[in-house]
């Protein structure tokens, strides 16, 4: 088990295109009250995040090179179970959606969504 004691926890954002990172972090910024704000271009980078530190909620985009959405998914859900995953799609389809419900992503948000949404996930999740 690694030692958390040394860190706060943090909301994790997890998307390859550098402009909507910033949107989302920015988003974040005034949401998360004592939570770290992480942001990460790949699925290898959020699990790293993952093993030090407790995350309450991971935040990543569906399509990423290297690993995807649904397999970061998987990943979280086998070594932090409790972590909430909320997976952002511009690919949205009825197939990706059951896919993600099988994964055990905790929210899927199909691109655009309004942010209001986005936003009353976070505090249902944080507080």
């Amino acid at each position: 088990m690694p030692d958390y004691s040394i860190r706060n926890p943090a909301v994790v954002l997890v998307e390859d295109e550098p402009d909507i990172l910033i949107i989302l972090h920015r988003l974040m910024r005034d949401l998360t009250g004592g939570y770290d704000i992480v942001t990460v271009s790949s699925g290898a980078e959020a699990l790293a995040q993952i093993a030090l530190r407790p995350v309450p909620l991971v935040i990543t985009d569906y399509n990423m090179p290297g690993m995807n959405g649904l397999q970061l998914t998987t990943a979280i859900k086998e070594t932090s179970p409790d972590t909430r995953v909320v997976l952002i799609t511009a690919y949205a389809t009825p197939e990706l959606e059951k896919r993600a419900r099988e994964q055990r992503v905790d929210y899927y948000l199909p691109k655009p969504f309004p942010l209001d949404r986005l936003e009353q996930i976070v505090r249902d999740v944080l507080h």
